[in-house]
This record gives C-alpha cells, sequence and structure tokens, in this order.
C-alpha cells in the first residue's frame, strides 16, 4: 500500500484498531467516531506532516488529510478491516447535539462527491443544449440526464446504505430500505393518489425520490429493530429470518410513521429556511458567511447539507448555503493568496498559492484554511470581512443555486438553470469577496513566519552530530533484540523511529542519560525523556501492556521532572506480565531519529544496566 506508514501512525495515534468505531470521509477529511477520545493522542496527531490539521467537533475525531483523503481512506480501510457495517456504538458518551451532528456528517460525507458529479453532470448537459450541442430529445440527452438523475433519485438508498453503517446495521439492509421508498410502484402509488392502507392502517402518499431525511430516520429505526430481531432468532434460521423480520417491520413503519415524520421535519426545514431568505436574507446571508469560515474551521459546516440538498431538491434551487460557501470560499482562496504575495518565507509562499489556486478552482478550502490562514490567525479576520460584503450583494440580489455542487470557478454553471441565469451574479459575488479579502488581508497584516533554512542547517547540524557523539546508556539488563525482529509492526516497520530492544531480566529501568522526563504514562508502561543536546528517546516496556492500565508497574518519575543517568524510573513485575499473556521486551527508540546521521546500536548480544547501547551520530 502507498500509504502504509501513514495510515499505522494514524491508527496507532488515534488508540489503535480497537478505538475505532467508525470512520467516513469527505473530500478533505477522515471523520472518525472513536470508542474512547481519550486514548487518541492529538499531539502525535499533529506531529504526522501528512496531517493538515486536527478538528474535534460534532463527536467526530477530524484529521485534515487534503485532496488525497480518498487515497488515505482506502488504504486505511483495508487495514482496519471495515466491512457492512457492524461497528457498534458501545461506550458512546457524546452530548445529544454532537450525536447528531456526527450522524448527519457521518451518513451525507460519503455521497457528497456523488451529489457533487452527478450535479455537474446536469450542468454541462445543460451547457450543451444551450449551446446546441444537444437537444432534449436526442437519445444521447435521454442516456445521459438518465444517468445523472440516478444521483438524485436513489438519494434514500445511498442514506440508507452510508447510515447504517454509523447506526451499526447491516447496510445492504439500509439500502434496501432505501431503495423501497423510491421503487416504481410505490411512486406509481404516489403519483395516482388513491387511499392505500396497510392491515387497515392508511398509508401517506409521500414522494421519498431525491429525499434525505426521510430515509435517514428509517434505517436509525431500522437499527433498533434489528439488534432486536437478531436477539429471538435462532440461529439456525437466522440466515433468512433476520432479514425477513427486519424487512416486514421496518418497511412499514417506514411508509406508515417515520417516512411522513422525516418528510414533515424536511419541509419544516425548507420552509423555515425560505421564510429567512424572504424576510431577512440580505442580514442572514452576510452574517453567515462571516461565520462560515470557523464552522468549516471546526467541521460542522457539513451539518448545513441537508438544508442545500433538501431546497435543490424540493425548491430547484438553495438562495442560501451554496451562495454563502461561494462567499466563503472565495474569501478563503484570496486570503490565501495575498500571503503568498506579501510573504518572504519561500516555503509559506508556495504552499499559501497552490494552495489559493485549489480554492478559486474547485472550491477545496481547507489547505488554505488550515496550512495558512487559520495558522496565521489574522488573515481569517479578512476572510470574514470579505465573507460578509460579497454576502450582502448576494442576499440583497438574491442569488441562487441551482445545483449542490462545491462552489468554485470550475463549477461557475451551478448558478444556471433553463429559467434563470445567475451566473453575472455570481461572478460579481466572488469578484467582490476575493478583492475585499485581500485589501483586509493586507491592510491587517499577518506574522509572517522566519524562513527555515532547512538544507543549509540540516548540513551543518549533521556535521556537528558528526563530530560530537551522544551515547546512551542500557536502562536495564537484558539480552539485546534487533529492533526489526520485535513482535510490533509499529516498533520493528521503523515508523517510530531507529533504535533497539532487550528482553529484560529483572524488572528494573534505569535513566539511559540526564535530561528531562518528556512523557509519562499513568499506566506506567512507558517514558519519554529528551537529553540535554536534545535527542528524544522512548522507552515501552512491553508489547500493548497499556492493556493492563498500569497493573504491575510503578513509575517513579512524572513529566517535566529532572533525571540523571542510573536514576530508577520504573519498576515492573516480569512474572505477572508474562502470566498475564504479555511480552515483557522492551524497546528502546530515539523518536528524532531523522534529525540525525544515525543511530548505531552497541555490537554484542547482552548488556548490563548502564552498559553503552545506543551512539546518535
Amino acid at each position: 500500500m502507498k500509504n502504509e506508514k501513514l495510515v499505522n501512525q494514524i491508527i496507532k495515534a488515534v488508540g489503535g484498531k480497537n478505538n475505532i468505531n467508525n470512520v467516513v470521509h469527505c473530500a478533505t477529511r477522515l471523520r472518525f467516531t472513536l470508542k474512547d477520545d481519550s486514548k487518541a493522542d492529538d499531539e502525535e496527531i499533529k506531529s504526522i506532516k501528512e496531517v493538515l490539521s486536527l478538528v474535534k467537533k460534532g463527536g467526530q475525531y477530524q484529521l485534515v488529510i487534503g485532496n488525497n483523503v480518498d487515497r488515505v481512506y482506502n488504504d486505511l480501510a483495508k487495514v482496519i478491516g471495515i466491512g457492512s457495517g457492524d461497528n457498534g456504538k458501545k461506550n458512546d458518551d457524546r452530548s445529544v447535539f454532537d450525536k447528531v451532528i456526527g450522524t448527519i456528517t457521518g451518513s451525507i460525507a460519503p455521497i457528497i462527491p456523488l451529489l457533487a458529479g452527478c450535479g455537474m453532470g446536469k450542468v454541462l448537459l445543460l451547457v450543451l443544449t444551450m449551446l446546441g450541442w444537444l437537444t432534449t430529445e436526442s437519445d444521447t440527452y435521454i442516456v445521459l440526464n438518465l444517468m445523472f438523475d440516478t444521483g438524485f433519485y436513489f438519494m434514500p438508498a445511498f442514506i440508507g446504505f452510508s447510515a447504517a453503517k454509523i447506526f451499526g446495521a447491516n447496510q445492504y439492509l439500509g439500502a434496501f430500505l432505501g431503495l423501497v421508498m423510491v421503487h416504481p410502484d410505490w411512486m406509481a402509488l404516489v403519483s395516482e393518489g388513491d387511499p392505500v392502507t396497510f392491515l387497515g392502517i392508511g398509508v401517506s402518499l409521500v414522494k421519498y425520490s431525491a429525499t434525505l431525511v426521510p430515509a435517514l430516520l428509517a434505517v436509525w429505526i431500522m437499527s433498533y429493530v434489528e439488534r432486536f430481531v437478531k436477539k429471538i432468532v435462532p440461529e439456525m434460521i437466522k440466515v433468512f429470518a433476520e432479514p425477513l423480520l427486519v424487512a416486514l417491520i421496518s418497511v412499514p413503519l417506514a411508509l406508515i410513521i417515520v417516512g411522513p415524520v422525516g418528510d414533515f421535519i424536511s419541509s419544516l426545514i425548507a420552509q423555515g429556511s425560505m421564510f429567512v431568505y424572504n424576510h431577512g436574507g440580505f442580514i442572514a446571508i452576510p452574517l453567515l458567511a462571516m461565520v462560515y469560515p470557523w464552522l468549516v474551521s471546526i467541521g460542522i459546516h457539513k451539518a448545513l447539507s441537508p438544508i442545500s440538498i433538501d431546497l435543490v431538491a424540493t425548491r430547484g434551487f438553495d438562495p442560501i448555503i451554496r451562495v454563502v460557501a461561494l462567499c466563503s470560499n472565495m474569501a478563503q482562496a484570496s486570503a490565501s493568496l495575498a500571503v503568498s504575495i506579501k510573504s518572504k518565507n519561500t516555503q509559506l509562499k508556495s504552499l499559501a498559492f497552490s494552495s489559493s489556486m485549489a480554492a478559486f478552482l474547485g472550491g477545496i478550502t481547507e489547505p488554505a484554511l488550515y496550512g495558512v490562514n487559520l495558522k496565521l490567525k489574522k488573515p481569517m479576520y479578512a476572510c470574514m470581512i470579505g465573507g460578509a460584503a460579497a454576502g450582502l450583494f448576494a442576499g440583497i440580489m438574491k442569488l441562487k443555486a441551482f445545483i449542490y455542487v462545491t462552489p468554485g470557478l470550475l463549477s461557475l454553471p451551478m448558478w444556471i438553470s433553463e429559467e434563470e441565469n445567475n451566473i453575472l451574479l455570481a461572478i460579481f459575488t466572488l469578484i467582490i469577496s476575493a478583492v475585499v479579502t485581500f485589501i483586509a488581508t493586507f491592510v491587517i497584516g499577518f506574522d509572517d513566519p522566519v524562513e527555515e533554512k532547512s538544507q543549509e542547517s540540516n548540513m551543518v547540524k549533521n556535521d556537528e552530530a558528526a563530530k560530537k557523539h551522544t551515547k546512551l546508556k542500557s536502562p536495564l539488563d537484558g539480552e539485546l533484540i534487533p529492533l526489526e525482529n520485535v513482535n510490533d509492526e509499529t516498533f520493528s516497520s521503523g515508523i517510530m523511529g531507529k533504535g533497539i530492544a532487550i528482553k529484560p531480566e529483572n524488572g528494573k529501568l534505569y535513566a539511559p542519560c540526564d535530561g528531562v522526563v518528556s512523557a509519562a504514562f499513568s499506566s506506567g508502561h512507558a517514558v519519554g525523556l529528551t537529553t540535554d543536546d536534545g535527542v528524544e528517546i522512548l522507552v515501552h516496556i512491553g508489547i500493548d501492556t497499556v492493556s493492563l492500565e498500569g497493573k504491575y508497574f510503578h513509575s517513579s518519575v512524572e513529566k517535566g521532572q529532572v533525571i540523571k543517568k542510573g536514576d530508577l524510573l520504573i519498576e515492573f513485575d516480569i512474572d505477572q506480565i508474562v502470566k498475564a499473556g504479555y511480552e515483557t521486551t522492551t524497546i528502546v527508540i530515539i523518536t528524532n531519529s531523522d534529525d540525525y546521521l544515525d543511530v548505531v546500536p552497541v555490537n554484542k548480544k547482552n548488556v548490563k544496566a548502564a552498559d553503552d547501547l545506543l551512539a546518535i551520530i
């Protein structure tokens, strides 16, 4: 796998495979739902260079990866064995708000690329017909229109499949339930309008095609039905009895109760949005555009997606959410462009310019947001000013988007429909956002980071290191084992750094150097040290011994404590640890190995505490 090293780093940093309840991805982020957020190491996540930023919001542990997120997700899925949605929601102590936001974003995020693709396909068809290259009666048009309509028409099925994974239900039953709601026979009954009953109970005739909320609620209820059915069905007949009973219970519930309730909620949201738009859009849109960058930064902007999708599906246009996104996206792009021009830091100039182009062209703002504007802070204020100015213009002129897609220069046709052409208004809006933000960024300014002379400084650093060896002593008595032979891929692969392992003869761990305790673990199974000349050391006792939760370990140190070579750091009971089923192999690694020319172990089979162990050069 191309991203194997990165994936293993991420899995370790989020607390291991067993701490992952669920993971999905959107355009730029991996969105984890963890069993226990406290097991994730925020600092380790932030140290991974491929992770642009860490966002903890809406009950999700979000890693901003960038445009490569789909490839990283695919490799991650292979490693953790993502299946058909049997991840339970145990130990889920999130707030109700976090659960709702997490469910909405987790269910919608995987299908947004599909909706965006189909939306742009419909725009392409519209442009081709406007240019006279296709007619609406041609077979080519009919086939293409059918293809792109499928993404929206069968939305309940896509939502059903995606939501079932979030709710820990069978994903294919989730898709089945969504498909029932758009079955041709059901749609025919809705079109005819004649009263329909099921077992004497009246059934509301609701058109569920291109809807989101009814399927989401229906699959949520289905997940409880499925759990109940699994408890009562005998093992010998479960292969057919479970899906049969789930269908017999869930489908009538969906059509009689849950679907109509979901449709009512959708209508309420749409009507409320249009009320705000009609009676205060010129105020609401600039205000929302002003705070939108911060909503993106904490990852809950996706919770607004259902409003936009529903408005496009039911009204034929979205005059609010996509408009606000256009104002904000262009502001982020312009602020990043201003930074690239004004900064004297060559690395920042390059990053800011490329991030700006991604935001301008495709509306992908995360690289600009996390890599540039949010880090520098002050450009975010310029984004708020520019977004609000553009939002005021768009609100007054009543700009509308006719397709659900991320606003950018390449998606400008999203502002055109068969009846209306808002493309000039959209262009004026993006120009206002870009120009005002650009000027504001220059006026407000930012703290330009000092240039890192990486190559030159590394050469000097390595030169100095070559002249001055740092030697580490062995922290305990035992048999030396090459790192690659350790029975833990995290260490044996060298991801964590270079070093050596020791099979201990007794349970006393001593300081291998003078320095400071940089990390102390409550479990007592490991300790992080930093020498006086900057070597960063991790000493890890045993394999997977963190699971013992401190049993059989006694640490004598705490973070920040100054230590001297030979000080007793940790005592541990080898016999009890082995009896509990764990290896006691102790790993000593240099976690900042990349800062040095090499890390060289001594050429011995056995060592005593205080013997030479590693040379860092």
